[in-house]
């Protein structure tokens, strides 16, 4: 009886372990070692078709993967835009606010709609994020980056979720973005 008591505790043990492995992380480093962020261990770096169908819809698109966090799964993304002339953070962030994406669709400047944005400081970081809805449906969250909050080079890291699922997305997606780094 006393072993199986042990092992019935050691076994209660191993599943709280397991359920929170969401704290274990696996940092990656891409765009000719530039932008760096840390994703749970159990995500994957998608490649193959699917991830030649995303880029043929957006080619911007530097990183794909799918996050395991254990309550979900989200397809996470790291987009990288150029333009001509630097410009500050603040004024790339508020030109995404009134820009919507338009892939060839009329459609889908009709079915979107900007749910919430905001600057904000968090563990000594500041960090930028908005929320949109599409289709009625889907939430996109996406964090803006520039090296020095000044540059000609604009990252985004983006996911996409139900609205049942907004809130864990928006909590996954911003521990990701508070370890962003940019060299």
């Amino acid at each position: 009886m006393r072993n199986l008591t042990f092992l019935m505790f050691s076994l209660f043990i191993i599943v709280s372990c397991k359920n929170n492995i969401i704290e274990s992380k696996n940092s990656i480093i891409i765009d000719n070692n530039h932008f760096e962020f840390e994703l749970p261990d159990e995500s994957k770096e998608l490649d193959g078709e699917f991830k030649n169908l995303i880029l043929q819809q957006n080619n911007n698109i530097v990183y794909l993967a799918l996050c395991d966090t254990n309550k979900s799964k989200y397809l996470f993304t790291v987009s990288k835009y150029i333009a001509r002339d630097k410009m500050s953070i603040e004024e790339a962030f508020t030109q995404s606010l009134e820009t919507t994406t338009n892939l060839n669709s009329d459609s889908l400047k009709d079915n979107f709609q900007l749910i919430d944005y905001k600057t904000y400081e968090a563990q000594g970081i500041t960090i930028r994020y908005k929320i949109s809805m599409h289709f009625d449906k889907i939430y996109t969250i996406i964090y803006y980056f520039m090296k020095d909050d000044y540059s000609n080079e604009l990252y985004e890291i983006k996911t996409s979720a139900s609205k049942n699922d907004l809130s864990s997305a928006f909590k996954f997606l911003e521990k990701v973005a508070l370890t962003v780094n940019i060299k």
